[in-house]
């Protein structure tokens, strides 16, 4: 029996009293199969009233039963919201074509009492009694059908409508226009099934609420953007009179985030969240868009501190600067709930701020939520600790101690979540974007993961080897934590193609070629995103392919040129041209990764393996990628050799000592070049002009007018 547990159990009441029957009888009452919700769903009445279930049961043997418990006192109380309840999801699964039989009759069987272990008087209430907990088991047989128990299709439809997945899957309104099954848009339509089924264990994790800090991890691709978005809506849900926070690093995803939230919300309550409940904000944000650095400097009276200040001041990471100096002032506290997606993205600093602007007095009491990639920073993926993330207090102990609060949490509850399962990436391209971002396949790894349990963490198997220094190893990746079926149906080189190219022109009409190429398959412009990986040529690569592509009359959604300071990453039928920067936290169905030639000079640094890794993991589908000369064969064997194997890695592990020592000695001789790439990307992200980015490095490295 799978318990989800939305809100706390009373530890000695009758809720807990029935759960734990249920929990300790299930193979009797026949419930090994069933889901048990308690404090899930949530609706809104026509008065805005929220109107809570106590203990819901989905089971393919009784079907749907609603349990409430109640005190005599205020019988008449509780069994008006069980009948509301009931309505509320009779009215939702009404809906699902799937689950009716007819216009009156359901697949799924549907019924409710009151629990009462008081002396009842025969009160004329609409639903039935039940004054024992051994009554459960007598109530329960009346209406078991062992011998027709619900099939999947029925028993996941009725799922999926009840955790409000239904809300966030849009169906698809793309149209065959062949019986092909190989061709692009009949996969991308199976592939759109697939991911709209949104995976239990992350509908799990969104429903969940405890009080307290709580952290997520996961792959890049794993949900986590959608899981804290549907979390965000049930807080709402259950507390609206509570002040939320979802702040996020990439500001491409703010309208992702909201129409979210927005869905998931309306699925419940019928109607539009209140907004002013609701602050989803970038995490630095400035004089043209808020943010929770510069909201929490205005509102605190402080000065904020502009970028081109920060960016001499800590050229490598200014926003940490900023935050530290904003960090050390005493701020008011402004929310009941803080929501942080993009964790690994975000400095020490921002976390902090964060504490300082969550209510509550002690770590314990900030009901702060943190979801992070696992294996997203290539580069750093030693994993922060809460302690790290939010500091010690005067006596030197954590702030936040993970293990220590959990020891005060309720029934079935968690604060450190893991999501194993990808559905972003096809298993060959994920491995493949692992093998590159971290050279496996190169003259020598760039990095590697600290033991067997980490690897674990992120959906690997240890098949043959240990993971000691100068071992050979084989780690796999199974299909169920890449679960996309789209290998049926492509085959590794159909999934991921290469090109080398003798000059720039060529390498953009390769480019452009391929797009009307997918474009005659089904695809519409906006499933297609192209991505510079050379920062200092991406203006040149952009302007080629977006000529070209308007001579065909393809449209492109450019956002170097872009005049808006969070310019709507997709638009309808338009190409996406983007830097990685920008990329990062979105993705598309066809991804061009173009220029690797440029990263070449990076090869054997962190800094160049994490654009690859994060380039390579946009794409849902197909990934195609080119450069020039032997610059890019060089990464081309890599990728050849990653694929050749998957979906398991074969290398020798390295001594992570030794990758240490010479990653910094990388970092030291190549900070000045990197951070001038690194400069002129964000510059250029950021809308500045060429002169304007001229004179910034000026500023930034002491040179002359």
């Amino acid at each position: 029996m799978e318990k989800i547990i939305a809100t706390e159990v009373p530890p000695h009441g009758l809720d807990n009293e029935i759960l734990t029957y249920l929990t300790a009888n299930s193979n009797e009452l026949k419930l090994d199969d069933a889901v048990v919700y308690y404090g899930f769903p949530v609706f809104k009445d026509y008065e805005h009233e929220t109107i809570k279930s106590k203990i819901l049961i989905l089971s393919r043997v009784h079907g749907l039963v609603l349990l409430q418990t109640s005190v005599k006192s205020n019988l008449e109380v509780d069994d008006e919201n069980l009948s509301q309840v009931f309505s509320f999801i009779d009215s939702a699964i009404r809906k699902s074509k799937l689950l009716r039989k007819n216009k009156k009759e359901l697949h799924v069987q549907f019924e409710s009492a009151i629990f009462c272990t008081e002396q009842l008087d025969g009160d004329d209430l609409e639903n039935e009694t039940i004054t024992s907990i051994n009554g459960i088991q007598t109530y329960l047989d009346e209406f078991s059908h062992d011998e027709s128990p619900l099939g999947d299709e029925i028993f996941d439809e009725a799922r999926a409508i009840i955790e409000g997945s239904k809300a966030l899957s849009k169906p698809s309104r793309r149209i065959k226009i062949s019986d092909d099954p190989s061709t692009k848009l009949n996969i991308l339509i199976e592939l759109e099934k697939e991911v709209s089924n949104f995976d239990i264990d992350q509908r799990k994790i969104a429903i969940s609420l405890i009080n307290g800090p709580q952290r997520i991890r996961g792959l890049a691709g794993s949900g986590k953007t959608v899981v804290l978005a549907m979390k965000a809506a049930h807080i709402h849900l259950q507390h609206p009179d509570k002040k939320i926070l979802f702040t996020f690093y990439t500001k491409s995803l703010y309208e992702l985030i909201k129409e979210s939230v927005s869905r998931f919300y309306r699925h419940f309550a019928g109607d539009e969240p209140n907004w002013e409940k609701i602050d989803i904000l970038h995490a630095w944000g400035g004089r043209k868009i808020d943010g929770v650095y510069y909201n929490a400097c205005i509102e605190n009276s402080l000065s904020p501190i502009a970028f081109q200040v920060a960016k001499s001041n800590n050229p490598n990471d200014p926003f940490s600067f900023i935050c530290a100096k904003l960090e050390e002032r005493t701020l008011k506290q402004k929310y009941d709930y803080i929501l942080i997606d993009e964790a690994q993205d975000l400095p020490n600093d921002f976390f902090k701020v964060c504490y300082q602007l969550a209510k509550g007095e002690l770590g314990s009491d900030k009901n702060i939520v943190w979801a992070y990639d696992d294996l997203q920073s290539i580069f750093n993926v030693y994993q922060r600790t809460p302690e790290e993330l939010f500091g010690s207090d005067s006596d030197g102990n954590p702030k936040v101690d993970l293990r220590k609060f959990k020891a005060n949490l309720s029934y079935g509850q968690s604060n450190d979540l893991v999501l194993y399962k990808c559905y972003r990436n096809p298993l060959e391209v994920l491995v493949t974007a692992h093998a590159v971002g971290f050279g496996l396949y190169a003259d020598k790894p760039v990095q590697m993961l600290e033991n067997q349990e980490h690897w674990e963490d992120v959906g690997y198997t240890v098949e043959s080897g240990e993971l000691v220094a100068g071992t050979q190893a084989k780690i796999t990746r199974s299909r169920e934590n890449s679960p996309l079926s789209i290998y049926q149906q492509q085959s590794k080189s159909d999934l991921v193609k290469l090109y080398g190219a003798a000059s720039i022109d060529e390498e953009c009409s390769w480019i452009t070629d391929g797009i009307s190429a997918a474009l005659a398959e089904g695809l519409k412009p906006h499933d297609i995103l192209v991505i510079s990986l050379d920062d200092l040529n991406a203006r040149t690569y952009f302007s080629k392919i977006s000529r070209t592509l308007a001579q065909h009359g393809i449209r492109s959604n450019n956002l170097l040129t872009s005049i808006s300071a969070a310019p709507p990453f997709t638009l309808d039928d338009m190409v996406t041209l983007s830097t990685v920067h920008r990329a990062k936290g979105n993705e598309a169905s066809l991804v061009f990764a173009a220029g690797i030639d440029a990263i070449y000079q990076y090869k054997n640094h962190r800094s160049g393996r994490n654009k690859l890794f994060t380039a390579f993991t946009r794409t849902k589908a197909w990934l195609r990628v080119s450069g020039w000369g032997d610059k890019a064969n060089y990464f081309f064997r890599e990728i050849e050799e990653s694929l050749l194997n998957a979906p398991s890695l074969i290398f020798e592990v390295p001594n992570i000592e030794e990758i240490e020592t010479i990653q910094r000695d990388l970092d030291s001789k190549s900070s000045e070049i990197y951070k001038l790439h690194q400069m002129v990307g964000e510059l250029r992200d950021q809308g500045f002009s060429e002169e304007e980015i001229q004179l910034e490095l000026n500023l930034a490295f002491g040179k002359g007018e």
